[in-house]
């Protein structure tokens, strides 16, 4: 601030070059600190004489000296200030006044008064305005929860001057009022307050109060966590499902919020007392071990000084636990799982097996197969031709025929086997026939053979698999 009231003592002086007497229009000082009243007297030409200097608070009112400088007389200080008021360097040409500890009184306009010969007196005019900076303050207020919105938290900036700016942040649904009371020291205080509707969700949360003030060289920040009184909020935990005959040591635990804190806790069985196999000590319940009479209904009730809440939880005794179900459950679900798994791999590499092998089809065409190939196969066709002709050789030739002994016998067998009409006038003798007849008429036991038509060369080769099979 001492930089500042220099440049505007300097400021003031280039604009008021035709007066004699050079002061800063305004001042500012701060309620405990030190401020210099500037005032100097310029005579370039040195045409005036200068024979005393006066300092006057309130020249338009109630006029008060507070110092008068005199060469001849001295310098004195008419009204009582504890030495808080004084020159800083007395002479005729420098007057300007210190005053020290500054009070909200100070406040005021200070008028500077040269006595000069032959002008007569000279005089300027400074504003001082005392600063006051505020004293911050905020705390949460205490309430109870409800539905209609009420203050929660408040912010002060007391004895400021001017009056300071109070701003609220945080994600605390409400609104903000603002009230100014005015002191009788000239000061200010400023008090906002928080409205919310008050719940147990709201408490602990935190709202900043933020005060600006031309004091401060940054915002004030304050931090307050709201506290709002609530009944008892009880819910039970610990139950798993699985509360078996004989197991030991099951619990059951009551967990409460609340604000105040809980002053007792109660359980209830039924709606009644407690099992003697049950204990119950505090927020826990403990069951030593467990039979069909703690299955039922348990109650945790807890109270603080707003009152008194309530939870509930049904308990079923099981005969069995459920982990031994459970494991045969996952032990059937892992067998299926497995087959399900094995079929997926088999069929997997069935697939990938026949596709390498038609892949290996489409690549013998052109090149000799890298193994020997096993033979052809015979089709039912050549097999039937082979087992017929097989039949056929094992087959005797008719004795009937050939039972005479001697050429004579056979040659007269054959006659007479020819010669007798049975119903076919055209059946001759084999000695009848001429050559060409003779190979026309067949011997009755070759009727039966038949020779399948020789097939052709092309036909044959495609009944084998590639033409690798000829290298």
């Amino acid at each position: 601030m001492p930089s500042m009231e220099l440049i505007a003592f300097f400021s003031s002086l280039a604009v008021a070059v035709a007066q004699h007497v050079k002061v800063e229009p305004a001042v500012f000082g701060y309620v405990g600190n030190q401020v210099v009243l500037r005032c100097q007297f310029v005579d370039p030409d040195s045409n005036i004489e200068v024979t005393q200097v006066t300092w006057v608070k309130d020249p338009s009112g109630a006029k008060q000296n507070l110092a008068v400088h005199n060469p001849h007389f001295g310098t004195n200080y008419p009204v009582d200030t504890k030495e808080r008021i004084h020159f800083r360097n007395a002479s005729l040409t420098d007057a300007s006044l210190v005053i020290d500890h500054l009070l909200m009184t100070d406040d005021g306009i200070y008028s500077c008064e040269f006595a000069t010969y032959p002008e007569g007196n000279q005089e300027a005019a400074t504003n001082l305005t005392v600063l006051a900076k505020p004293r911050t303050s905020g705390n949460p207020l205490l309430v109870s929860s409800g539905k209609s919105p009420v203050p929660v938290a408040s912010c002060i900036a007391a004895h400021g001057k001017p009056p300071a700016s109070i701003i609220w942040r945080g994600t605390v649904p409400g609104n903000a009022t603002m009230e100014l009371t005015q002191n009788a020291d000239g000061t200010t205080t400023v008090t906002s307050q928080y409205q919310a509707v008050p719940s147990s969700e709201l408490d602990g949360m935190t709202l900043e109060c933020v005060v600006t003030h031309q004091t401060l060289e940054r915002p004030d920040v304050i931090n307050i966590a709201l506290t709002i009184h609530y009944p008892p909020i009880v819910t039970i935990e610990g139950y798993d499902d699985n509360w078996y005959l004989d197991r030991e040591h099951a619990s059951l635990t009551c967990n409460v919020k609340a604000n105040p804190a809980v002053t007792s806790y109660r359980w209830y069985m039924n709606g009644g007392d407690l099992p003697s196999k049950v204990r119950a000590m505090g927020h826990q319940l403990t069951v030593d071990q467990v039979t069909y009479q703690v299955n039922g209904t348990f109650s945790c009730e807890a109270s603080n000084t707003l009152g008194k809440t309530r939870d509930s939880i049904n308990i079923l005794v099981r005969e069995v636990p459920l982990q031994s179900r459970s494991t045969t459950g996952a032990i059937v679900g892992g067998i299926i799982a497995a087959v399900v798994i094995l079929t997926v791999l088999v069929t997997a590499v069935l697939i990938f097996r026949q596709q390498r092998k038609n892949s290996d089809l489409d690549t013998g065409d052109d090149e000799p197969p890298s193994h020997k190939p096993p033979p052809p196969r015979a089709t039912l066709t050549e097999l039937a031709k082979v087992e017929m002709a097989e039949k056929m050789e094992t087959v005797p030739l008719d004795t009937a025929y050939f039972e005479t002994t001697g050429e004579e016998a056979n040659e007269m067998t054959l006659i007479q086997r020819y010669s007798e009409p049975e119903g076919d006038e055209d059946l001759k003798s084999p000695l009848e026939m001429e050559t060409g007849d003779y190979l026309e008429q067949e011997n009755p036991i070759y009727t039966g053979v038949q020779y399948a038509e020789p097939e052709p060369e092309h036909r044959k080769s495609q009944e084998f698999v590639s033409k690798g099979m000829f290298v």
